[in-house]
Parts: C-alpha cells; sequence; structure tokens
C-alpha cells in the first residue's frame, strides 16, 4: 500500500489538555504543523465555540487536506476555551502562565503553553460577527494582544490577529485572508528562540544546564547527586581537567565525616543520592566512597545479615526501582560481594510483582485503585534499570533478567511517545501535559541501551530522534524548565496524577534528569553509535 501524499497535512485528532471536568481537550491538527522549520507556514486557528463545529467538519472533509498542501500550510484548530474568542471576550482575569494546570481557566493555561512550545507563524483569534474583518491590532487585554505582548510558556512572543466572521465564510478562505495582508511583527519571536534551543548540540545543552545545577550537595539527595554525576560526564565529553577535582571537594564533608551522608532518618531519595559516591569510588578508588556506598547498602538487610523482602522506605511506589535497585548493584560491583547482587534481583523482583501492569507500564503504587502509570513513576524504574545494568558485571547470573525487565519496559513506554517526541504525567493518557523529567528519564535509558548495545538501534534511535528536539525545546539559555512534574508522592485517583503541578522556572529534580540525558546523548555520539539527524 502507497502511503498517503496528504498524511503531513491531513488533520488529526490531538488531545492538548485536560479540562476542569476531567474531559479532554480536543483539537484537529495537521502532522505537518509539528515542524518548526520555515519550510511551510503553521496557522493556529482558535475558533470561537460557535464556529468551531462547522470548521472541524470542513477540516475533515474531502479535499481540505489538499487544499493545505497546494498553500504549504499546516494547521491546527482549536475550539476556544473559557471565552477567550467570544464576540465581546473580557481581557484576560488571571495570570495565564502561573502554576499550571490547575483553577477555572485550566484550558487556557494548557492551550497558553502549547502555543509557546508550538511556536506557529500566526494565531489567529476567530470570534463571530455578521461581517467579514480582519483586525490585525487586537484590543489591549485580548488573548492575541497577550500573545504578542508575552513571552509564551517562557519562549518569545507569537504573531496573533482577530478574524470576525460570518458563519458563511469557510475556513480555508479565513486562512487566505491572513496571506492578503501583513502580519504585524512581534520583539523576541517563540519561533526564532524554538529554532535556535533546537540547533545547540548536546554538550551546549549540558553546559547551559551545567551554570545551574551540579554545583552542590546540600544533603545526599538523588536530586543534586544526579546533576554532579552529570558534571562528571560533561567534564569527560569537554576534558576538563578540575571537573573531578571539583565534585570531589563538594562531597569532601560526606566522605570525611564531618557530615552525616545517611542522615537520621535515611529514605529511597538519600541510598539513591549515593550513586554519586559509587561514581566518585570508580573513579578514583577512594575507599572511602566505597564505605559510604556500603552504609546505604547495608540498608536492605537485617541486624544479623538477613535479606529483608525489599529495600526499606520504598513505600510501595515504583520510584523504588530506582531508589534502591541501582545502589545495591554499584556495592555488589565495588565490594565483590555477591550478596549485594541478590539483594539488587530480589528488591527488583519485590516492585515489579507489587507495581507492573499487564501492559508493561508501572503503576505508581497499588493506593490508587486505577493503577495509574504516572509519569515519572515509569522514568524511574527505566532510569534504574540502565544505571544498574551499568554496574552489573557481564557474567552475573542475574543479568539476563534485569536486561529482559529493561526490554520489556521500554517496549512498553516507546508505544506512548507522542508526535511531537514527548511522554505524557500520565503515559498512556495523551491529554495529560507533556512532561519533561519522565521524557529525560526515558530518552536517558534508551540512549545508555543504544550505546551499551542492549538495544535494537532500528527501533529505538528513531526514539530518541523524537525525543531530543522536544527536550531541547524545554531548556531556556538560563537553564529554566516546561512541565516539570512537581515532587509526587503515591496518589489516590487518576485525577490527583492529572492535577500535580507542572513547574515551569529552576528546577534541581528536572535539571538533574536533563544533564543526564544531554550528557549520554553526547557521549553515544562521541563514541559513534548515531546520529541524532
Amino acid at each position: 500500500m502507497s502511503e498517503d501524499p496528504l498524511m503531513a497535512w491531513r488533520p488529526v485528532t490531538k488531545a492538548y489538555g485536560v479540562a476542569a471536568d476531567g474531559k479532554p481537550l480536543t483539537s484537529v491538527q495537521s502532522p505537518a504543523f509539528l515542524d518548526p522549520s520555515p519550510n511551510i507556514s503553521r496557522v493556529l486557528v482558535i475558533a470561537s465555540p460557535s464556529l468551531a463545529p462547522s470548521y472541524v467538519d470542513q477540516a475533515d472533509a474531502d479535499g481540505f487536506a489538499a487544499g493545505l498542501r497546494h498553500r504549504e500550510l499546516a494547521i491546527w484548530l482549536v475550539a476556544a476555551p473559557d471565552g477567550i474568542a467570544d464576540a465581546t471576550a473580557d481581557a484576560l482575569q488571571q495570570p495565564i502562565d502561573a502554576k499550571a494546570y490547575a483553577g477555572k481557566r485550566v484550558a487556557t493555561q494548557y492551550l497558553w503553553r502549547s502555543i509557546g512550545l508550538a511556536a506557529p507563524d500566526v494565531v489567529v483569534v476567530v470570534k463571530p460577527g455578521s461581517e467579514n474583518r480582519l483586525v490585525l491590532q487586537p484590543s489591549a487585554g485580548s488573548f492575541a494582544d497577550a500573545l504578542r505582548r508575552s513571552s509564551v510558556a517562557g519562549i518569545g512572543s507569537i504573531a496573533a490577529v482577530e478574524f470576525i466572521a460570518n458563519p458563511k465564510i469557510s475556513l480555508l478562505d479565513v486562512i487566505d485572508q491572513l496571506g492578503d495582508q501583513t502580519i504585524p511583527a512581534v520583539e523576541k519571536s517563540a519561533q526564532v528562540e524554538l529554532l535556535h534551543r533546537r540547533e545547540r548540540s548536546a554538550i551546549d545543552v549540558a553546559t547551559v544546564l551545567s551554570k545551574r545545577y551540579g554545583n552542590a550537595l546540600d544533603s545526599v539527595n538523588y536530586q543534586q547527586a544526579l546533576a554532579l554525576i552529570g558534571r562528571l560526564q560533561l567534564g569527560d565529553l569537554t576534558g576538563e581537567a578540575t571537573a573531578l577535582a571539583a565534585v570531589q571537594q563538594i562531597a569532601e564533608p560526606y566522605a570525611a565525616g564531618a557530615k552525616s551522608a545517611l542522615g537520621d532518618k535515611p529514605n529511597g531519595g538519600v541510598f539513591a543520592g549515593h550513586l554519586l559516591f559509587a561514581e566518585l569510588a570508580n573513579r578514583t578508588q577512594d575507599p572511602r566512597y566505597v564505605a559510604l556506598v556500603r552504609a546505604a547498602a547495608e540498608h536492605a538487610f537485617t541486624p544479623d545479615g538477613q535479606m529483608r523482602d525489599a529495600m526499606p522506605t520504598h513505600s510501595e511506589m515504583s520510584d523504588a526501582v530506582f531508589m534502591g535497585t541501582p545502589i545495591l548493584v554499584a556495592a555488589g560491583n565495588l565490594t565483590g560481594e555477591q550478596r549485594y547482587f541478590d539483594m539488587a534481583i530480589r528488591h527488583l523482583r519485590f516492585m515489579l510483582e507489587l507495581n507492573l501492569r499487564d501492559d508493561g507500564l508501572h503503576q505508581h503504587s497499588p493506593l490508587d485503585p486505577a493503577g495509574t502509570a504516572w509519569g515519572r513513576g515509569n522514568g524511574f524504574p527505566a532510569l534504574g534499570l540502565a544505571l544498574s545494568l551499568s554496574w552489573f558485571p557481564e557474567n552475573s547470573p542475574y543479568r539476563d533478567e534485569m536486561l529482559a525487565a529493561f526490554r520489556a519496559h521500554l517496549a512498553a513506554m516507546e508505544k506512548h511517545q507522542d508526535t511531537s517526541g514527548m511522554w505524557h504525567q500520565v503515559v498512556d493518557r495523551p491529554e495529560s501535559y507533556p512532561e519533561f523529567t519522565v521524557t529525560c528519564m526515558t530518552t536517558m535509558a534508551i540512549a545508555r541501551g543504544l550505546r551499551m548495545g542492549w538495544l535494537d538501534p532500528e527501533i529505538y534511535v528513531p526514539v530518541v530522534q523524537r525525543a531530543w528536539p522536544a527536550i531541547q525545546s524545554r531548556i531556556g539559555s538560563d537553564a529554566q524548565l516546561i512541565d516539570v512534574c512537581t515532587g509526587t508522592g503515591k496518589q489516590k485517583s487518576l485525577r490527583d496524577y492529572f492535577d500535580r503541578t507542572a513547574i515551569r522556572g529552576h528546577d534541581t529534580r528536572g535539571g538533574a534528569m536533563a544533564m543526564l540525558v544531554a550528557t549520554e546523548i553526547a557521549l553515544a555520539q562521541r563514541d559513534g553509535k548515531w546520529k541524532l539527524d
């Protein structure tokens, strides 16, 4: 069967968020709309609810896609939420790029950030009226005016106009009206910024991140520890001779015993934070680091040396695949003691039995009867197994079992990567927001798997090639990030996961995961494993 020549232009249904009532916010979009390059024109039409149903029907009709291709134009069509395209729309009543996604105007928040990340050539807000009229200078306080004057999602401004439309005018005729006019330009264009972000190399991105992350270890925690590991990997790539010494200096209070690495009540985040000491032990052979790793791993055993069912403080959460497994494997590698490997596979089996779903995804915890596959709750197992396999000896009797778990989970995750390259806050619910950390963690795991020869390049290189531009787009020149899910314990329902705050700004957790994926991709490129283009 020959490929549909109109596939790139033919609008398809796309969810862009979750409404206040829990239903998906749907739209239609040409697949070619996702390409921000200047080869085609990309127009976002935000139509009044009184006009949108007719426009959707037109977009689905025979000949519409051919009309778009003839015009070399891709479209995204959205029914205007929250009254922003009403004939007498009020000025926006609240900051629309505040903490997302919650509140009475949640649909507008989803749309706003989505627009910034798409950076269309122009947005046209279509309002109902008796006569057809293009408004090149939207009124102050309108949605179109806000797009023109704001840094949308922290990326840049968007050219935007309004069109007053008689119900009889067709959607293509509305679009053609735009081509007959010079759309007022904007300063600090989001499209220019987005293209700039995507032109950066992986080393460039890691260097930007290193100015903000990977410079402290206030307490032993996985967020700052992973960023420091990322800094070490960046030093490997750039040849920075001082990187190792700088990280050792940060870790020295813990190695010297001046500060307690475990603290009074160690938890999974503390255990995983000890992976920094494992990395330093491997690089320096300093026995003090090995002792710190051993001290963390010993929590998996009773006072008389018996293995527990699992690493303590797992809280029944899938996060614990990462929080407990790699540090146990690292302890086995550094000490040569088989019991740590035995405990690592025991812990992994316990967590898989608890949370692995029949479809290969991980529910976050048994507390939620819906078995929600939280995004980072799947990023943690992907990252945890990638790190564990990196420490496992080739001849370990458990290696094949762990490798099979790693491959099976990534095969399940690959099915849920969206067309923009992202994974979502709830992995199998595309209406939930595209979430930064699960995308970084999953991409890092795949990149490590490709670099080490654990995964099939024909399947997984394209996955990384889709994911990396999406990650780049969400990292600003000041290391601010877009849509990092806030810290999340086990929740009681799917809606609870939908409603977790999406951070836009600096975030230690997100920065650490971004450092890891950027440096891992750069290492793979250095080793000649594959190319991103």
